[in-house]
This record gives structure tokens, C-alpha cells and sequence, in this order.
């Protein structure tokens, strides 16, 4: 189903449910990915709040588990806040499953953050069936390094100099574009322009998605 001709909402923080809105014939799915900068997160959280979608991002996931004082809490406590070191995608793939069990099947879900490289990908294709819940779509906001650099430059932040930008633009087209060529290949990826403004990316991201 594609999107075209859609009336939007005047305002776009106004929140509507499944049920007032006929262009969602079945709980989405959305996997949202982007180079620092694209306002991947914001775009996250306006389509969560527009819509009433469940959001689950990796790094909330991860901080909220790790104050459970379960076997899973207690792996992860132990891998960040004692050992120091990233999490495995095995570890943070086991989280997100757990994650994303507790939401209701007929809502919307919105994943910002994971799976973020091919490994958790490949671990994320594996269980996803085992949720019960439909097809996944996935959301590439697209943004020049030009741009990237000329935004976070903007928010003032130590670790926002130029060549630290860039340093992290590498490691994220090394790390995340292999995976979205798989995705790709997957024939899941909608490529929207970053470059506009937030409430336009918007709209394009709700006029182009299709939700089977």
C-alpha cells in the first residue's frame, strides 16, 4: 500500500491510534537507520508519539536491563559497568527479543538502534519469526557527511569537532553499510532524504512506507 495523497495531521506530535488510522491494515514493523546527524532518533520518537508505536532503542534496552536483577540484568551489568566492554551482538540481540516480547502484537514498533551491524543482522533475521508479529520494514534516512558535520558541529558537545565526526561517519558506513546492503538484498530499505526538515522527513517516511 503505498502512502500517496495521505492527509497528514496538522499537528504532527498529535498522537492517533491503530484504529483511526485506515492506512495501517496491520501493527508496523520499523527498523529505522541512519549516519549520525540524520535525526534518525527524532523521527523515531514523532512517529512513536503520532501513532502510538512501542519504541525500543538498543541503548535504553540495555540500561533498563541492567538494573534488573535477573541472569540476563546480571550479564549485561557485568559486561558495561564492570568489564567495560561493548556488548556482543549475541547479548544485545537476546535483550531486544526480550524487548520486544512484552509488546502487544496489534501495536506498532519502532527499533532505533539495532540492529546496527551485519552480525546482529544475521542473529536479528533468526528470531524475528519466533516473535509472532509481521514483517519488519526498514527506514534509511540519508545525510551527507557535509551536513552530518555542519549539524553536530551545532550542539556544542566536546566530542564534536570535525575530524571526530568523521572518525565516527567511518566507523558507522564501515559497520552499519554492509548491513544495509543485506537488507537491500532483503528488499526491505526505503532511503528518504535527511536533508529536509524534520516534519518533511516525516511525511515522506509515512508516504513511502508500505506495511503488508
Amino acid at each position: 500500500m503505498r502512502f500517496a495523497g495521505t492527509e497528514f495531521l496538522s499537528d504532527p506530535f498529535q498522537k492517533i491510534g491503530m484504529s483511526d488510522c485506515p492506512f495501517f491494515m496491520s501493527a508496523p514493523n520499523l527498523i529505522i537507520l541512519g549516519p549520525q546527524g540524520s535525526g534518525k532518533t527524532t523521527q523515531a520518537e514523532l512517529l512513536a508519539k503520532t501513532f502510538g508505536f512501542a519504541l525500543l532503542g538498543a541503548g535504553d534496552a540495555l540500561r533498563e536491563i541492567a538494573q534488573e536483577d535477573t541472569e540476563l540484568g546480571r550479564k549485561v551489568r557485568q559486561t558495561i559497568n564492570v568489564e567495560g566492554r561493548l556488548v556482543e551482538p549475541e547479548l544485545i540481540s537476546t535483550v531486544i527479543k526480550e524487548k520486544i516480547a512484552a509488546v502487544p502484537k496489534d501495536q506498532g514498533l519502532i527499533l532505533d538502534g539495532y540492529p546496527r551491524s551485519l552480525a546482529q543482522y544475521e542473529l536479528f533475521r533468526k528470531f524475528w519469526p519466533e516473535t509472532g508479529r509481521g514483517d519488519d520494514q526498514v527506514v534509511f534516512i540519508e545525510l551527507s557527511d557535509q551536513e552530518a558535520v555542519k549539524r553536530l558541529t551545532k550542539r556544542g558537545r566536546p566530542d564534536d569537532m570535525p575530524a571526530a565526526i568523521r572518525t565516527r561517519l567511518q566507523s558507522f558506513y564501515s559497520e552499519t553499510m554492509p548491513m544495509v546492503s543485506a537488507m537491500e538484498a532483503d528488499g526491505k530499505v526505503f532511503h528518504i532524504d535527511g536533508a529536509q526538515p524534520i516534519d518533511e522527513v516525516r511525511r515522506q517516511i509515512v508516504a513511502t512506507l508500505h506495511f503488508n
